[in-house]
């Protein structure tokens, strides 16, 4: 019986003087000398086409009466380019008076960023300045966002049909319909010629949609292997083929490869 009575009693002293000892680590208090370091040292920033900005903060262990500035260097390892990947706010960064922390902000640019990524590798020099957390690593990636979806007046300008000058431009309602996240469908690439327009009626191209299945990448318009009875639908050589960032309107240039039609689709979103 006392075999069974010490040993849940040792078990308890053991528990009790690791509990004591790890708490007695934990309330160290740092009492050196003021150094400065990155508060984290790595991070990602996702540009979208508002141009985000990020914060990155430099933090000390003491606060004093005085503000103090540090200077921020680009290493030569980086591969993201000041002004075209991004831009900093500043080469230094101020820890104001009485505070423990202050902030570096990247501003990020949506033209120039890649969707495969770039590096932002920073150092922080200075006086005191500490012997770890010094340099700040930031992947940057252009995120692109689709979102087409909806009705569009459709005006189309056509550079060779059968019967022009007839029927050239063409405006008609049409609806984007999306397939996935950046893939979407129109159900007359023509922006009418062969459901409205005069195809229909004369070549009987009015019975069915003529879909276009066309893929949206950070506002670039393309697409492979649409076809109408008589060949392939391209992209117009020279032409635009883009959605504007700003106004969301798309500009889709097409040309059939059987018979030479061709055309250039504004989206205007309604």
């Amino acid at each position: 019986m006392k075999k069974i009575v010490l040993i849940p009693a040792l078990a308890f002293l053991t528990i009790f003087a690791f509990i004591s000892c790890d708490e007695s680590d934990d309330t160290q208090i740092y009492s050196g000398d003021e150094i400065a370091y990155f508060d984290l040292t790595t991070s990602i920033l996702l540009v979208t086409a508002d141009n985000p900005s990020m914060d990155i903060e430099i933090v000390t262990t003491v606060a004093t009466a005085a503000a103090r500035t540090f200077n921020v260097s680009v290493d030569p390892s980086s591969t993201a380019m000041d002004g075209v990947d991004y831009t900093l706010a500043s080469s230094t960064v101020t820890i104001p008076a009485n505070e423990y922390k202050g902030v570096l902000t990247v501003n990020g640019i949506f033209d120039g960023a890649l969707e495969t990524g770039s590096k932002l590798v920073l150092n922080l020099t200075g006086e005191n300045i500490a012997g770890f957390d010094t340099t700040f690593t930031l992947d940057i990636f252009k995120l692109c966002q689709s979102d087409l979806a909806g009705m569009y007046e459709v005006t189309t300008t056509y550079g060779y049909h059968d019967f022009l000058p007839d029927y050239n431009p063409s405006t008609i309602m049409m609806e984007v319909v999306a397939i996935d996240e950046t893939t979407y469908s129109v159900y007359d690439f023509s922006g009418g010629l062969y459901t409205e327009g005069p195809y229909g009626s004369a070549y009987g191209t009015n019975c069915c949609d003529w879909p276009l299945v066309f893929s949206d990448i950070c506002g670039n318009i393309s697409w492979t292997g649409q076809t109408d009875p008589w060949g392939d639908i391209i992209l117009l050589d020279g032409g635009v083929n883009a959605v504007d960032l700003g106004t969301g309107v798309i500009t889709i240039s097409w040309y059939c490869t059987g018979y030479g039609e061709e055309g250039v689709s504004v989206y205007v979103p309604q």
